[in-house]
């Protein structure tokens, strides 16, 4: 998936462009608004972006369950090694161990995730900040990327492009 990045200074410029890329066959799904007031952009009835979309929770989840799991094999393979208590662990301490780390690590990462901006919108929020909106497209083929670029080149005077990411991922 690929995702371009414009700001634009108006809601009004918002809900034409959002109107425009609707009829063009872009979906509600594949939009996502972010303004310095999230209910003005509620209110305005365009697509406003979500909790996951707007912190780093996806990404900081994901590092912390890969670390979490490495830290969990390493204690089960230790575990299994050193026979304490008495004990015969085998392989399925190892896997136990694994899950439980990834399951923990995910958890105290979203923690994390959860209390801080998405670091792909870094980049923008400074003009957010000051009262631009951040449009965010998402598209998924070459189609539906001509249908974007043909309806923002309709809107250069309202939207300017900011950025774009071509292999955009939440996880990365």
């Amino acid at each position: 998936m690929k995702r371009f990045y414009y700001l634009t200074r108006s809601l009004a410029s918002v809900r034409g462009i959002t109107a425009e890329l609707r009829r063009a066959g872009v979906g509600e799904n594949h939009l996502h608004v972010v303004g310095q007031n999230p209910s003005t952009v509620l209110e305005a009835h365009v697509h406003a972006a979500t909790p996951l979309e707007e912190t780093d929770i996806m990404h900081s989840g994901f590092m912390g369950a890969l670390i979490g799991m490495g830290v969990g094999l390493v204690i089960g393979f230790l575990l299994a090694g050193a026979d304490p208590w008495g004990l015969q662990l085998d392989g399925s301490t190892i896997i136990a161990t694994a899950i439980f780390g990834a399951c923990f690590g995910a958890w105290l990462g979203g923690i994390r995730g959860i209390s801080s901006r998405n670091h792909h919108l870094q980049p923008y929020m400074s003009r957010v900040e000051q009262g631009d909106y951040l449009m965010m497209v998402d598209v998924d083929d070459h189609r539906q990327e001509s249908q974007v670029a043909d309806v923002m080149r309709g809107h250069r005077n309202e939207a300017e492009e900011v950025g774009h990411e071509d292999h955009y991922s939440p996880f990365d």
